[in-house]
């Protein structure tokens, strides 16, 4: 809970390389898991409410998604330029620009 933050605070050069991708491994896993347990109480209370045949395709749903948003992050903190914490910084960065458009 509190690393998360400090590798967030942290310059860039602390963080290169395998700590980044460690780090951003870590957090694809954290979210990937927290969005599978959460879906899948939401399925739980309220799938069965519609037809209690459809929960079990309904937890498969979910876990596809769990291991979708897993991929993804862990795609993004592999092989992106930044990873996880570059991805994030880039929100809040403003657009360079080109000489186009000087």
């Amino acid at each position: 809970v509190v690393a998360t933050p400090a590798v967030f605070m942290v310059p860039d050069s602390w963080t290169d390389g395998l700590v980044d991708k460690a780090f951003g491994i870590l957090v694809a896993a954290n979210v990937s898991a927290h969005s599978w347990v959460g879906l899948n109480y939401v399925v739980t209370d309220y799938v069965p409410k519609v037809s209690k045949s459809l929960l079990g395709p309904a937890r498969i749903v979910t876990a596809g998604i769990g291991a979708v948003t897993l991929f993804g992050l862990g795609k993004i903190a592999v092989s992106s330029e930044g990873g996880i914490k570059g991805a994030v910084k880039g929100l809040w960065s403003p657009k360079k620009k080109t000489v186009a458009e000087e």
